[in-house]
């Protein structure tokens, strides 16, 4: 077997390829000479043959001899049943008919065959040469009548089709033969190449000794005595390199600890203050766009009080009709929906304080995943907790942290329901900090990520369309968090769906005792 994309390989492909064409072009070649030859000896000993019965055949015509004409047919017909010669009169009126019964109603469309024109038609089966002929006297342009005459062409085609047979066979017996002297010829040529090749690859893999021996007096002995030369060089060298750089390995490989080490710590502090900045930039960022919003919502809220209280005197009059009642109705349901708002808003507010107190959180994830799976518009999702190996204990608010969890859960199905995910899973992972003193809580679904990540957190931002939620869900879980002393990271996983890492700080013993303390 060979090898693919090997010289001897395409030395061997280019060789029979050029082989193959040689034999097909001379064999076509020789076909087609030999095919024109024949026709045209056929045709012509044809139409010699024809000539010389109508010559023979005038003399009997013009004096109306027709015994000895039908003599005449049946002499040069006694070696081939199958030819046929078929005689007309001058105005176009049979006379007689020698041949085969069975092509005698198969040789009308040629009764009026052109004048020496040879025609080749096949006749219940079978190729026939046609000739018509007229019959005149010599030196008079008087037509006595015509002659058709029909020979049978079945030996000229099987000569050629045995001709075929033998071309074919001669062609693949040359091809055979070609092939093999091509394969030992290109064994002789590429032997010395294949040695040269494997003394370079095992020179390549550090087998400096490695020699070769090419026993010729050609080109390739020459490359040979040139590679040893070249491989005894490259050993010596090596020797000298590897005596200079045994001792140059044990001051790299300290410098590359030192290096190492202190690269690790660069990028720990690179991380640590890229996650800083961020962290400020997010906090400050935030602290402004609540401190506005929360703002604007308590001066909404002193208007929206006495626009409500007025709307209810008005409502109690007893005077008031029906459309003004109605209209009362409408005015009151918008009003009411505007305080909802602002009543969300105010959560904004990162001074306002919670109410906290030691919290287990797997027991908090495990009931939050319980009621949302038991709802029936989530039974085509899949939400799972991972099983973790400890429990942690935070210093919380169980309503705050419980809306935070519940927030994200609904956000990660909401993003499946909108991008008709199928098999959609929300995941739920819970795990220690690399300090240990933060538990992680990672949220994770197949939904597709957020769209802009750095608008996550922005008050009002959504993607969702006006007539859900209002866009303040993940900057009111933001400030609780903060509140909580932690923070919230998001991420895309590509193309997937996204993580929200929530951090939370541990209660440790130290921490116990401090707040029992401060309690007392």
């Amino acid at each position: 077997m060979f090898k693919k994309n090997t010289l001897r390989a395409k030395f061997l492909l280019y060789f029979v390829l050029l082989s193959l064409a040689f034999i097909a072009i001379f064999s076509l070649a020789v076909f087609t000479m030999v095919h024109a030859a024949n026709n045209r000896m056929t045709r012509k000993n044809f139409t010699r043959l024809a000539k010389h019965f109508e010559n023979l055949a005038e003399p009997d015509f013009i004096y109306f001899n027709g015994n000895k004409l039908q003599e005449l047919a049946s002499e040069l017909l006694k070696d081939n049943d199958r030819d046929f010669i078929m005689m007309f009169d001058a105005q176009g009126k049979e006379i007689f008919f020698k041949g085969p019964d069975r092509l005698r109603n198969e040789l009308a469309p040629y009764h009026d065959a052109d004048d020496g024109e040879i025609a080749e038609a096949d006749l219940d089966g079978r190729p026939y040469l046609l000739a018509g002929m007229p019959v005149k006297a010599a030196n008079d342009n008087t037509v006595w009548g015509r002659i058709l005459f029909g020979r049978s062409n079945e030996e000229n085609r099987a000569f050629l089709g045995q001709l075929r047979r033998y071309i074919i066979v001669i062609s693949t017996v040359l091809l055979a033969f070609f092939i093999a002297s091509i394969m030992f010829i290109n064994r002789r040529l590429t032997e010395p190449i294949q040695l040269l090749k494997d003394g370079l690859e095992k020179v390549s893999f550090g087998n400096f000794s490695h020699r070769i021996q090419i026993q010729s007096n050609d080109e390739f002995s020459y490359l040979g005595s040139q590679f040893n030369d070249m491989a005894e060089k490259i050993e010596s060298m090596m020797s000298e390199i590897e005596a200079t750089q045994r001792g140059l390995e044990k001051q790299i490989a300290v410098r590359t600890r030192e290096l190492n080490e202190s690269n690790r710590k660069l990028q720990v502090a690179m991380q640590e203050l890229r996650d800083t900045q961020q962290h400020i930039i997010q906090s400050e960022k935030q602290k402004s766009l609540t401190a506005i919003v929360s703002g604007f919502a308590h001066e909404i809220n002193n208007p929206l009080t006495g626009i409500l209280g007025y709307v209810d005197l008005i409502s109690i009059r007893e005077d008031a009709s029906p459309y003004v009642r109605e209209k009362l109705g409408s005015i009151q349901k918008q009003a009411v929906r505007i305080k909802n708002i602002i009543d969300q808003l105010n959560q904004l507010n990162p001074d306002m304080e919670q109410v906290k107190m030691e919290i287990s959180l797997s027991n908090l994830l495990e009931k939050l995943v319980k009621v949302l799976s038991s709802q029936s518009e989530n039974s085509e999702y899949a939400i799972v907790r991972n099983p973790v190996s400890e429990d942690f204990t935070i210093l919380g608010n169980h309503f705050g942290l419980w809306q935070v969890f519940e927030g994200i859960v609904e956000n990660a199905i909401e993003a499946l329901r909108e991008n008709s995910i199928a098999n959609g899973r929300v995941v739920i992972d819970m795990k220690r900090s690399m300090d240990g003193r933060q538990v992680i809580v990672d949220i994770s679904d197949n939904g597709g990520g957020f769209k802009n990540l750095e608008k996550a957190f922005d008050p009002f931002y959504t993607t969702k369309s006006r007539t859900q939620k209002k866009g303040i869900g993940l900057t009111i879980a933001y400030n609780i968090i903060q509140e909580h002393q932690g923070n919230i990271v998001i991420k895309n996983n590509g193309d997937s769906g996204a993580t929200v890492s929530v951090y939370l700080t541990i209660v440790d013993k130290k921490t116990k005792n401090q707040t029992r303390a401060e309690v007392n």
